[in-house]
């Protein structure tokens, strides 16, 4: 079997590969989370989900459906989640200049600067796990990731801005 960028696969991926690689997925996850949460916590009472809400928002996600399909949220949830946020003065919701029957979504100031705050703790204790790797290594990982998990259209890791829902 061939990769896409031409390398030779393992002829039999075994159930002891198939539990390396999820074990080592769960362990960097609990391990990158454990870097950042606490500090979100603190600092701004807020927790990674609404965390990527708010940079969905910041990156054109303006409206609450398109932003639920973004991040791959249930509306339900994403209701909770822009609840909260709005009354904590970080999102604004206003009726649609165009339809009426639509809420438009902006960051406040104030979501402006807890986000801003927040990128940087992010870019901090995440470039100390990733500095740990080699460019070429830091690249084959990107590229395996992204080859597994390609970002949804507008998603989190995606730069497109969706103004419009679909």
């Amino acid at each position: 079997m061939v990769t896409p960028s031409g390398d030779a696969a393992p002829e039999r991926l075994t159930d002891d590969l198939i539990v390396r690689f999820l074990g080592g997925l769960w362990r960097l996850n609990r391990t990158l989370k454990q870097g950042v949460e606490p500090l979100l916590a603190e600092r701004y009472q807020l927790d990674l989900r609404r965390y990527f809400v708010l940079q969905a928002i910041a990156r054109g996600h303006a409206y609450p459906k398109v932003l639920a399909e973004a991040l791959g949220l249930p509306p339900s949830l994403l209701s909770r989640y822009l609840e909260q946020l709005t009354k904590a003065g970080l999102v604004g919701r206003e009726i649609d200049r165009t339809d009426s029957r639509r809420i438009h979504l902006t960051l406040t100031d104030s979501g402006h600067e807890v986000l801003a705050g927040i990128n940087r703790a992010v870019k901090s204790s995440t470039s100390e796990r990733l500095s740990q790797l080699d460019s070429g290594q830091l690249l084959a990982l990107l590229g395996a990731i992204e080859a597994l998990a390609p970002a949804a259209p507008g998603g989190p890791s995606s730069s497109s801005h969706s103004q419009e829902p679909a």
